[in-house]
C-alpha cells in the first residue's frame, strides 16, 4: 500500500522509495536511484510518467496525483491509497479560539515551522522556497498574523452560528480554511480546533499538497505576485 499523501516533493519515506523504484522499472531515468527522496530529479521523473499517460499542460507537471500514481501502481504491484490519513468528520471541528498568542510574524513562524514537522514539508515552506513563495506571506495575507482571525463577510460565511459567535462555514485562524477544508485535509495528531495555529497551518498545507503540489504554485502565498484567493 503506497498512500497519496506521502508522495510528495520534498517527502522522504518508503512510499517514495517505492513511487521511485516503479518509475525506474517502467524505464524512466532518476540519475540518484530510489533513495526514497521527492526532489527535483523524482519530480521530473514523474513528469515523464505523466506524459508517458497522455497528460499534457499542468497536468504533467510532475506532482502526482491519484489517478496517475494509481497506475504506475497497477504495473509496479501496489494499491494506492488517496484518502487523506488524518480526514476528520466535519461534524468534530471545534470553534474554540485562542488565549495568549501573540498577534507577531515571529510566533506565526515558529507555528507554521511546527506545522511542516508534522506534515513532512519543508521549513523551506515557512519562510520561503526558491520562487519567494511561503507560509507567512499567506499567513499575513490571509490573516495579519491574527491566530483568532475570522471571516464573515465572504461567501463563506453561512450556516448556524458557532460557539465562536461565526457562523459555521466561515473562513478561520491563520491560513484562513473553511472547516470542510480543515476537516478532508486535518493532520493526525493535531487538534480538532480549527483555530489551533498548528492544525490550521497543517491542514492549509496539506489542502496546498493536494490541489497545487508545491507551495511555489499558490499566488497567495507568492510575495512577487499578487494577493489571491488559494
Amino acid at each position: 500500500m503506497v498512500t497519496l499523501s506521502n508522495v510528495r516533493f520534498g517527502k522522504r519515506n518508503e512510499d517514495v522509495k517505492a513511487t521511485q523504484a516503479a518509475l525506474i522499472a517502467v524505464g524512466i531515468s532518476i540519475p540518484a536511484g530510489a533513495t526514497g527522496f521527492f526532489g527535483e530529479q523524482t519530480k521530473s521523473a514523474y513528469a515523464a510518467w505523466q506524459h508517458m499517460l497522455g497528460f499534457t499542460g499542468s497536468a504533467a507537471d510532475g506532482f502526482p496525483g491519484c489517478s496517475s500514481l494509481a497506475e504506475l501502481g497497477a504495473r509496479a504491484g501496489f494499491v494506492v491509497d488517496c484518502r487523506h490519513p488524518g480526514a476528520i468528520t466535519k461534524s468534530t471541528v471545534r470553534f474554540s479560539e485562542n488565549s495568549g498568542v501573540a498577534v507577531a510574524e515571529a510566533t506565526a513562524r515558529a507555528f507554521a515551522e511546527q506545522a511542516c514537522d508534522r506534515t513532512g514539508a519543508p521549513r523551506s515552506w515557512a519562510t520561503g522556497v526558491s520562487n519567494g513563495a511561503s507560509l507567512l506571506t499567506l499567513i499575513c495575507r490571509e490573516s495579519s498574523f491574527k491566530p483568532n482571525a475570522v471571516n464573515q463577510d465572504d461567501i463563506n460565511a453561512t450556516g448556524p452560528v458557532q460557539s465562536d459567535g461565526a457562523k459555521l462555514n466561515c473562513s478561520r485562524g491563520y491560513a484562513q480554511v473553511i472547516p470542510d477544508t480543515f476537516a478532508a485535509n486535518h493532520q493526525a495528531g493535531t487538534s480538532h480546533q480549527i483555530y489551533d495555529p498548528v492544525a490550521n497551518i497543517a491542514a492549509a498545507i496539506n489542502y496546498i499538497w493536494r490541489r497545487y503540489g508545491d507551495i511555489s504554485r499558490v499566488q497567495q502565498a507568492n510575495p512577487h505576485r499578487d494577493p489571491a484567493p488559494y
